[in-house]
């Protein structure tokens, strides 16, 4: 690629992002330069940043909250992961305009697989109903665990986000007053945004196999709670970094047509390494 690939982050905060840092390293990694940026944006700057973005010579972005939905609004074409999920995370400008994709789930299951951890035929214990799950669990459940189980504080947003995806798996929705008898799974995916406040979810380690491993959506100071938690239950925990660098890769592929390797960067963010 003889021309310098304009990229950009959109969202708002992104000022401590590792978004721009994992993208300067796969540019390196595959000789594609490219001149990734993070832009703090609001909803209501949303449009007018983005024509900017696009007049300054602007081929893809990726959007973070509060963004991933109105993502939505700026695409002539939407991949079937992010119409699912209700939010873009990547935008690509092709010929006939923008289309919009969303990696995180497939992200995720990248990370999984690097760990071993495969949901086939796994008991499966989804903690948060929001966006961060909406965003994952279709490929979760592409990869047909025996059950699915998603846990909130409002019940009926744990119901109507299982109703969504009934068509895809034995998936079942509830609020944590309903959890009393849950037992044995395999896999506890932590999918809430309290750790932001250095807070928990009511977790209980009964609801788990004893060989049981947890996975936190969060990484860095927001996965800390969980961790602790998961410490002092004895419980393998694995924090999100992978997801975020999984889903990245899976972006830059949309962009440029080549996979990145993530064993790399991974290591390099996690020894506090930063790219030249």
């Amino acid at each position: 690629m003889s021309q310098t690939l304009k990229l950009a982050l959109f969202g708002d905060p992104v000022e401590h992002s590792l978004s721009p840092e994992i993208h300067r390293r796969f540019g390196q990694q595959t000789g594609i330069a490219l001149d990734y940026r993070a832009v703090r944006c609001r909803g209501e700057d949303f449009g007018p940043r983005f024509a900017a973005f696009i007049v300054a010579g602007g081929r893809g972005a990726n959007l973070t909250v509060p963004l991933k939905q109105a993502g939505l609004g700026v695409c002539q074409q939407v991949a079937a992961a992010a119409r699912t999920a209700r939010a873009v995370n990547t935008l690509v400008r092709r010929e006939d305009g923008w289309h919009g994709d969303n990696t995180d789930g497939s992200g995720l299951m990248l990370d999984l697989q690097r760990l071993g951890l495969d949901p086939a035929g796994k008991r499966v214990l989804m903690i948060g109903a929001g966006g961060a799950a909406a965003g994952v669990l279709g490929p979760l459940l592409d990869r047909q665990p025996a059950l699915t189980v998603i846990l909130n504080r409002t019940r009926e947003r744990a119901e109507a986000l299982a109703q969504k995806f009934a068509h895809r798996g034995v998936v079942i929705g509830g609020g944590f007053d309903q959890a009393g008898d849950l037992n044995g799974f395999d896999l506890l995916i932590q999918a809430t945004s309290s750790g932001h406040g250095q807070a928990l979810p009511p977790l209980e380690r009964g609801w788990l196999d004893a060989r049981a491993v947890a996975y936190d959506l969060n990484y860095g100071p927001a996965h800390r709670p969980f961790a602790d938690w998961c410490s002092r239950q004895s419980l393998v925990c694995h924090d999100g970094l992978g997801m975020l660098v999984g889903q990245a890769a899976l972006a830059f592929e949309i962009w440029t047509g080549r996979r990145p390797q993530m064993d790399p960067v991974l290591a390099a963010l996690r020894s506090g390494q930063t790219a030249p």
